[in-house]
Parts: structure tokens; C-alpha cells; sequence
């Protein structure tokens, strides 16, 4: 879906599908490319292990599903052996390559490959709160009725049940969003459907595809384009020694800088706790 989504959005010139089952790959690279005559020039292809580790951005997504009820945490030992065995086979790394992981728990599995992979922290993270957060926005825009683009809100931490949104940094305008009559009832709502809301696809439909994608996809639109975007995504923070969600600043690079929003007492706690 991922592939999909770069495709639609005209984002990348060419992708290489890298898959241990290569009937399902197969598969779904000719699918895929009955979708190029409606985009951009692309093309896609199936590719090896080892010749995918000279891509400009990889992307790791595979590994074992949620099952419905089971948190993200309860994934990390079946998990943790197929990142090794990924990261393994796609050696040498191209020594520019930014490398974005999605496999949940993909806060530990993010810190993981850093110390697998012979890279920059810089140039390896995780997706983290940025679906989150823009499912945050989402509901908040719903409630107050300004569009989502306009809200400066971030969900900050864990990609997990320890996240939580940084409410006293939340802003429209520059106008503090306590402002726009959301009771504390209101703001407990939102953090908790948000929380929540992959529990809730997982129970109907077995797991994420579509809004992952799309996020997946938007950061690998501002690393080709240099858009320089604040983006809360998962990077190693040195004072907890593991990787969580704050906002950085994004770039063909990977991260170029990080931005230690000003949290209130008990929302530093939270990113503690987390």
C-alpha cells in the first residue's frame, strides 16, 4: 500500500518491492503496474535483498500483524527476528540511504536497527506519532470546525499506549487551543480515540493500510523534495537512550535538527513515563 500511495502521489521514480514470499511480490508488482498509466513515469520492479540496500530510502514494513486486542509491544520478539534478517541481507547499505522503519513495536525496533546498521541516527527512523498526530488534528478540526492544516498539535512519544498529546504547546494561529472552548472532557476524548483508533481497524478489518501509507508516503515526499517539514517521527532521544516521538525538522538528509517543544510539568512526565 505504501508503493501505492508513491505512486498516486507521484513521489518516486522508481521502486523495488523486496519480499521472502516472491509469488506475493510478483503478484503485486504487476497489479501495480497497471496503476503506472494513470501516474507519472515510474517504475517498479521486484529486486534483491542486497541490491535494495543501494536504494535512496528503504523502507521496512515487514514483519508480523497485530492481532486484534494485542498491543503493539507484544510483537517485538517475533519482530526482532526478521528485522535482523532484513538488515543482514540488504548489506553493504548505501552509506547516503535514510531508512524508515514502520514495523511495530517501531519505537524499540527503530533503536534496533540503529544499532544493527553502521548509519548516522540521523539517517534511520521510525513513522512513530506522525499518523497519530495527524489523526489528532483530524478530530480536533471536526471539533472545532478550522482545517486540519491550520492546527499546530503533536502527539508526542510512544506509538503506543504511552503516547499523548502535548496540549499546552497545541496552537491555531498562535492562539493557545484552550481557547476554542474544548473542555478538558473533550481534549481526554480525543487523545483516548486517537490512542485507540489502529485497535479499532485491527478489530474490523485485521490490520493498517491506507493511513500509514499515505503517512509513509509524505515522508518520503519531504526527504526527495528537501521540504524541511516539522514532523514528529521516531529518533533517538540521548537523554532516555531509546527512540521516541518529538517533532524534527526533515531533509534529504534524515533529520537535521530536533525540537525540544516546551512541555508543561506533567507532560514531561508523560515523556518519561513513555
Amino acid at each position: 500500500t505504501i508503493a501505492y500511495a508513491l505512486l498516486l502521489k507521484n513521489i518516486a521514480a522508481e521502486i523495488d518491492l523486496v519480499d521472502i514470499d516472491e509469488t506475493r511480490r510478483q503478484g503485486e508488482i504487476l497489479d501495480l503496474e497497471d496503476t503506472l498509466s494513470f501516474c507519472s513515469p515510474s517504475i517498479i520492479r521486484g529486486e534483491t535483498p542486497k541490491n535494495a540496500g543501494k536504494a535512496d530510502i528503504i523502507i521496512i514494513a515487514a514483519g508480523k500483524r497485530q492481532e486484534p486486542g494485542q498491543d503493539r509491544i507484544a510483537l517485538l520478539k517475533a519482530n526482532k527476528k526478521i528485522i535482523r534478517s532484513i538488515l543482514e541481507e540488504v548489506q553493504p547499505i548505501n552509506k547516503d540511504a535514510i531508512i524508515i522503519m514502520v514495523t511495530n513495536p517501531v519505537d524499540i525496533l527503530t533503536l534496533y536497527a540503529q544499532e544493527l546498521i553502521n548509519l548516522p541516527r540521523s539517517q534511520i527512523f521510525g513513522s512513530g506519532t506522525f499518523l497519530d498526530t495527524q489523526r489528532l488534528r483530524r478530530l480536533i478540526s471536526e471539533k472545532i470546525q478550522i482545517a486540519e492544516q491550520s492546527i499546530h498539535a503533536y502527539v508526542l512519544g510512544e506509538h503506543g499506549d504511552t503516547q499523548f498529546p502535548a496540549w499546552s504547546c497545541a496552537r491555531i494561529a498562535g492562539i493557545p487551543l484552550k481557547e476554542f472552548s474544548l473542555s478538558g472532557k473533550d481534549l481526554e476524548t480525543m487523545a483516548k480515540k486517537t490512542r485507540e483508533k489502529a485497535y479499532e481497524i485491527i478489530k474490523h478489518k485485521g490490520a493498517t493500510f491506507y493511513g500509514i501509507a499515505a503517512c509513509v508516503a509524505a515522508l518520503c515526499r519531504t526527504i526527495i523534495f528537501d521540504q524541511k517539514r516539522v514532523t514528529p517521527i521516531s529518533c533517538y532521544l540521548e537523554q532516555f537512550d531509546v527512540c521516541l516521538s518529538i517533532p524534527v525538522v526533515l531533509g534529504q538528509n534524515g533529520i537535521e535538527r530536533l525540537l525540544q517543544i516546551p512541555l508543561s510539568e506533567k507532560e514531561t512526565e508523560q515523556l518519561k513515563e513513555s
